[in-house]
């Protein structure tokens, strides 16, 4: 457990959260800790067991559910982001009814991690269920096809902003995106 990606994630962690004066790491941690119980709570209605958790630099993760039908691993798949844009929702109406920006930055961060973790890349859950979905004689041609598509999106996260000449915040925002997929993808954290 005491492996140099586990250290490094919680020294980056320790440092953001010092550093996080409108809490808005701390709301990410939030909905990105909600997601990966959505996945676990339905990998324990379908197993009646605890999935054994992966530790990465992108944070913990279910590991692959080997063993599952492709129903249950849909489902399991699928869990994650529909807690993220379920909470969005509610919290949503719920600033209807008492407006609050702290409500609405909440609800924006948890549908923004339910709808990137959709996307058809090979590390979300979008693309694991692109895999799950793909006939098996297929399976090679749909990650080669995957990961064209994380180089075409990393590529318009760099580019797309600064021709849009959005905030810097905003183009910050976009190349963490793409960078996370990047550093994932080449620490193999796909595998």
């Amino acid at each position: 457990m005491e492996s140099p990606r586990v250290v490094l994630l919680l020294f980056v962690l320790t440092v953001g959260l010092m550093f996080d004066p409108l809490g808005l790491l701390r709301m990410t941690l939030l909905c990105s800790l909600l997601h990966e119980l959505g996945h676990m709570a339905v990998y324990w209605i379908c197993t009646k067991k605890m999935p054994l958790l992966h530790w990465s630099l992108g944070g913990i993760a279910l590991r692959r559910c080997a063993g599952l039908s492709k129903i249950h691993e849909l489902l399991v798949l699928v869990a994650g982001p529909a807690v993220n844009i379920g909470m969005a929702a509610a919290l949503y109406l719920l600033a209807r009814q008492r407006p609050s920006y702290g409500i609405y930055f909440l609800a924006c961060i948890s549908l923004c991690i339910g709808c990137y973790n959709i996307l058809p890349l090979p590390l979300l859950d979008g693309g694991r269920i692109w895999q799950v979905l793909a006939p098996a004689q297929r399976a090679l041609q749909v990650v080669r096809v995957q990961r064209v598509l994380m180089v075409c999106f990393c590529a318009a996260c760099l580019v797309l902003p600064q021709l849009l000449r959005l905030p810097r915040t905003a183009r910050l925002a976009a190349a963490a995106a793409s960078a996370y997929l990047a550093v994932q993808e080449w620490c193999g954290e796909g595998q």
